[in-house]
């Protein structure tokens, strides 16, 4: 799974995801933004972590390895539960009930980012 080199719009993410799925890349672009609206950002944080994570595709190269899907999949999952504990106010800190969900979701895409940059070293 990569991000689209021809069939993007502005990081090449839904055009990737679009052509893994054998899908118009509008469809997908779609989908993404309505998740965005009824997800209150958690499909747009998604989008931008899968931007990260996703490695860009050249004109030559179509497909890429297992290793960057199953982390697309692994970061999907975890924003998901993410989220799911937001809602369910997990992520509140005990004495003034303030949620701790913007700085964990930060945490998570700094490591995202480390361990892509250690990848590619």
């Amino acid at each position: 799974m990569t991000r689209s080199f021809s069939d993007r719009v502005l990081g090449g993410v839904c055009g990737g995801l679009a052509a893994s799925v054998r899908l118009n890349g509008w469809v997908v672009r779609v989908a993404f933004a309505v998740g965005a609206v009824l997800t209150t950002g958690l499909v747009a944080a998604l989008y931008v972590a899968l931007w990260w994570v996703l490695p860009q595709a050249s004109p030559a190269q179509r497909r890429g390895g297992a290793g960057s899907a199953l982390m697309a999949v692994l970061l999907m999952v975890g924003l998901i539960g993410l989220w799911v504990a937001e809602q369910a106010s997990v992520l509140r800190l005990a004495p003034d009930g303030q949620s701790i969900y913007w700085p964990v979701l930060a945490l998570v895409m700094g490591g995202v980012f480390l361990l892509r940059q250690m990848r590619a070293s």
